[in-house]
């Protein structure tokens, strides 16, 4: 029952994943078209010259047509930073916030919700960049590394809300295990793959 329930949140993490890959902004679509555009243009430009005996203009043909190989994003890391940091200002000023810390456990069960689904929220922006300007070959291998995440996410939320099984704070444990998780992954995430 409990590999059920892992397999069925893993599934729905990534359709949701999924689905907001598809709710990408028209900006976002004409930036790829646009980019689509010029590497056809260099393509074409490169057919036009038939320059083949020239041993300079084949390497330099080779090098234009070698596959992307970009395993960092350049100049976005401090934006990202600073919405994360918002993220933890929005949550901090919430009145769940103050409920919480004074250990109610319906604020802390709704404080915990908010700021484990916010940061989701972010996560899911940072990976939709990163599927969209790093190499396929580092896509590749965040991909894989993401679906272990999710698995060590879903593991250690369970194992947390197990010690409370059946009380009040079952929830509680689980929900502030994702959102501790989760917020942790977006830091790793951006410090990894952007840069100032």
């Amino acid at each position: 029952m409990k590999t059920k329930k892992v397999s069925i949140l893993i599934l729905i993490s990534l359709s949701l994943i999924t689905l907001s890959a598809c709710n990408k902004d028209s900006k976002t679509n004409q930036n790829s078209s646009n980019k689509v555009e010029q590497r056809q243009q260099l393509d074409n430009s490169l057919n036009k010259v038939d320059n083949t005996n020239d041993p300079k203009v084949n390497e330099n043909i080779s090098e234009t047509n070698a596959p992307s190989t970009i395993s960092k994003i350049v100049g976005r890391r401090n934006e990202f930073i600073e919405k994360l940091d918002n993220i933890q200002k929005e949550l901090d000023a919430l009145p769940e916030k103050k409920d919480s810390d004074a250990g109610i456990t319906n604020a802390m069960r709704s404080y915990y919700g908010i700021s484990y689904d916010m940061y989701d929220k972010a996560l899911n922006e940072i990976y939709d960049l990163l599927r969209n300007d790093l190499s396929p070959e580092t896509m590749s291998d965040l991909q894989t590394q993401q679906i272990k995440w999710i698995q060590e996410k879903e593991a250690a939320a369970n194992k947390e809300s197990e010690q409370y099984k059946g009380g009040t704070f079952e929830f509680v444990a689980y929900n502030s295990s994702l959102y501790e998780s989760t917020k942790e992954r977006c830091y790793e995430l951006v410090n990894n793959y952007m840069t100032d």
